[in-house]
């Protein structure tokens, strides 16, 4: 199992077979295969390659990220450590998303990095995007989420953020050069990395919320409450209504405000059966299959992980099976329904081709 951050290896590191697809991309050897840089490196993955035929899929998205981010975006090893510190990133993430459950981690680890490559989505229907330089001075940077239902950025100085369906933020101009500030219309999760010099600050129509080192929520659409809930570190909330009174956070309390009302803090609302926040229900992912059609399955898996499924063979769409699926890529899912009822895929521009 590779770490959160990737260690640059060369041809005599070992198992290739444990490899995952950030650690072939990891590999000098295997970036100059994909790169044509060196006859030995082309050799050897080829011959590889056909020792080991059922790594083809990862082999494909490895080759996938290492022209990513060879293709005219400078040296690259200085993009490799972007992508290192994103996924460390997001190891804090999931973890206060799901920190309570008995295999936190576990299922995560596959799907930091899947959606840069081959359209597959992060979080399970979200779009991912690495803003790997600050901003433009003087320029503003808008993301929107548009109609997935969670897009995952990772922001200039580190910091990781969900935005939720039909969400907005723009970045201050000189965002990580000379500020870190931003503004939310809308719904997005957070998780900060600290800079001392340059507090992280979340502006709202209703609210300002400077975070102290945390990881957070902040509801703020128009014409509703706005709600600030904290999981980790400490939060300073200035409400725009009483602009001489701050507002410190604890780790699972949340601040409500709402127009000609009072403000209120209270604790996070739990889940009675699983125990979780209910205030970001929408960031966790899950995909329950119960006895139906591969057919079926595949439009389900359509619309989960945002790519094309097709079939080059009519007897598999009938194999029926079950399963729960909560934040695999769709590469993981696919490779678990194998298990039970065999069939092959493979990618092809940008699509899952299934046969028998």
């Amino acid at each position: 199992m590779h770490s959160a951050v990737c260690i640059i290896k060369g041809i005599t590191s070992m198992n290739f077979q444990e490899y995952e697809v950030i650690d072939f991309a990891c590999d000098e050897s295997f970036q100059r295969y994909c790169l044509e840089e060196h006859d030995k490196d082309v050799l050897f993955w080829e011959g590889w390659q056909q020792q080991h035929p059922e790594k083809a899929a990862l082999i494909a998205e490895a080759r996938s990220l290492v022209k990513l981010l060879s293709a005219g975006q400078g040296n690259r090893l200085e993009q490799l450590r972007h992508l290192e510190d994103g996924i460390a990133r997001y190891d804090l993430l999931q973890q206060a998303v799901d920190e309570d459950s008995g295999h936190a981690g576990s299922r995560f680890r596959v799907w930091k990095y899947a959606a840069a490559i081959g359209g597959i989505a992060l979080l399970a229907g979200s779009a991912f995007f690495f803003y790997r330089h600050s901003p433009t001075p003087g320029k503003e940077v808008v993301i929107n989420a548009g109609k997935d239902p969670r897009k995952t950025v990772v922001l200039p100085d580190g910091s990781s953020m969900v935005l939720r369906e039909n969400s907005r933020v723009e970045l201050s101009p000189g965002f990580n050069r000379h500020n870190r500030q931003l503004t939310l219309t809308g719904e997005a999760f957070f998780d900060v990395t600290q800079n001392a010099q340059y507090p992280f600050i979340v502006h709202t129509a209703a609210v300002d919320i400077k975070v102290l080192g945390t990881v957070f929520n902040v509801s703020a659409y128009p014409d509703h409450e706005t709600e600030t809930a904290l999981f980790k570190g400490k939060v300073e909330v200035t409400v725009a209504a009483h602009p001489g009174q701050k507002i410190v956070l604890q780790p699972n309390q949340k601040l409500i405000t709402a127009a000609a009302k009072p403000f209120a803090v209270a604790p996070l609302d739990a889940d009675p059966v699983n125990h979780k926040a209910k205030e970001i229900a929408w960031v966790r992912n899950r995909l329950e299959i119960e006895n139906e059609t591969l057919e079926a399955i595949a439009a389900k898996l359509e619309k989960w992980y945002g790519i094309r499924v097709e079939f080059a063979d009519d007897t598999v769409k009938e194999y029926r099976y079950s399963g729960t699926f909560e934040s695999e890529t769709i590469i993981k899912a696919l490779d678990a329904l194998q298990l039970s009822y065999p069939f092959n895929f493979k990618m092809v521009n940008g699509a899952i081709i299934i046969s028998k």
